[in-house]
């Protein structure tokens, strides 16, 4: 029913209470949703020779490969960097980082990956 002034006034006061309590509820969502995004367990910093490789569970089908700190691609590596990253228990994400150079869509037989910082070069300088 108009109001004096021609405004039409809420029927019921629910209206006028959940209102405002849904509003702070999206509010809450969205900063407990950005907040989640921004804040993250990356890494800023490559895994250095020290840091432990494998994770949690996982045993190493090329353990050499790491003891060494890289993996030298095979013929037989056809899932690319996610098979790697299965026989050396380094997620993709850590390998990515560490090869930026690598396009791991042209992974070739003799390629090196490192497993570590530079790990590549020892086998270069040996």
């Amino acid at each position: 029913m108009p109001g004096p002034s021609g405004e039409r006034r809420p029927t019921s006061w629910t209206a006028r209470v959940l209102a405002p309590v849904v509003l702070v509820a999206v509010a809450a969502a969205i900063v407990l949703v950005v907040s989640g995004t921004l804040s993250g367990d990356d890494e800023d910093e490559p895994r250095d020779r020290n840091a432990q490789t494998s994770t949690s569970g996982c045993t190493p089908d090329a353990q050499q490969a790491v003891e060494d700190g890289f993996y030298v691609v095979q013929a037989d590596d056809v899932q690319g960097l996610s098979g790697i990253a299965d026989k050396t228990c380094i997620p993709v994400e850590t390998l990515v980082e560490l090869n930026p150079n690598l396009d791991p869509q042209a992974l070739q037989a003799s390629n090196c990956v490192d497993l570590v910082v530079d790990g590549c070069k020892e086998l270069a300088s040996g």
